[in-house]
């Protein structure tokens, strides 16, 4: 299916005690990348991090039809999430493009740029708001943190393609330099907010993007 800040993998996981080192895990298989550039936040924060990426992944194995086995295990992230969500103020309309985005995979696997960036608005956007409220950011933060999921989401698309296209997702062209310069753009952008994250929150987001650079620089688009 469609990544959220990282690449879904791990179908099938089973989420029995759901408790923080689990919750870690389901992050380090869903988000590879941007797991890695975590390290230096405080362990508080990455915990509610964890919990917004176990939720992310539910969605993705509801909509990919995986069977519920426990319901009890699957409405535990879910809980916790919403537990996240009151504590940080994430609003509707952020979950409802998200949930959007969720049903768009059931309905449409073949994009054009528009409706691409129309389904980024749920799959990335949503997400990079709600973790700009976890890094304390302020609203006026929302334009950039919108860019940066963004970016991440076509440089995701970019490095998954044969994978998505085998799988029967079209979420891009082949022609990469198109969506490689939509990324550059919204890196850029991005960066122009990033004095609206904490001083001493900043170096994982700075050395995500470094990463997610290097992506393209693998792909020789750079």
């Amino acid at each position: 299916m469609s990544q959220r800040l990282g690449k879904v993998c791990g179908s099938g996981r089973n989420y029995r005690g759901m408790d923080e080192r689990s919750m870690k895990e389901i992050m380090e298989q869903y988000s590879t990348t941007f797991f890695e550039c975590m390290d230096a936040w405080p362990d508080d924060l990455k915990q509610d991090i964890y919990k917004l990426y176990a939720y992310l992944r539910v969605c993705d194995e509801m909509v990919e039809g995986a069977e519920l086995k426990d319901f009890k295990q699957w409405r535990e992230v879910i809980e916790q999430f919403y537990e996240v969500s009151d504590k940080y103020q994430f609003k509707g309309e952020w979950l409802a493009d998200f949930h959007l985005s969720m049903y768009t995979d059931l309905v449409k696997r073949r994009h054009s740029v528009t409706s691409m960036l129309e389904y980024c608005k749920g799959s990335a956007e949503s997400v990079g708001v709600m973790m700009a409220r976890i890094l304390g950011c302020e609203p006026r933060a929302e334009p950039y943190a919108r860019a940066l999921g963004r970016a991440y989401q076509i440089i995701n698309f970019i490095r998954d393609y044969d994978e998505d296209v085998a799988n029967g997702f079209h979420y891009i062209t082949n022609d990469f330099q198109v969506y490689l310069t939509l990324f550059m753009n919204d890196l850029e952008l991005a960066m122009e907010g990033i004095h609206y994250i904490p001083e001493e929150l900043r170096s994982p987001i700075i050395k995500a993007n470094q990463s997610y650079i290097e992506v393209a620089r693998e792909a020789n688009l750079l």
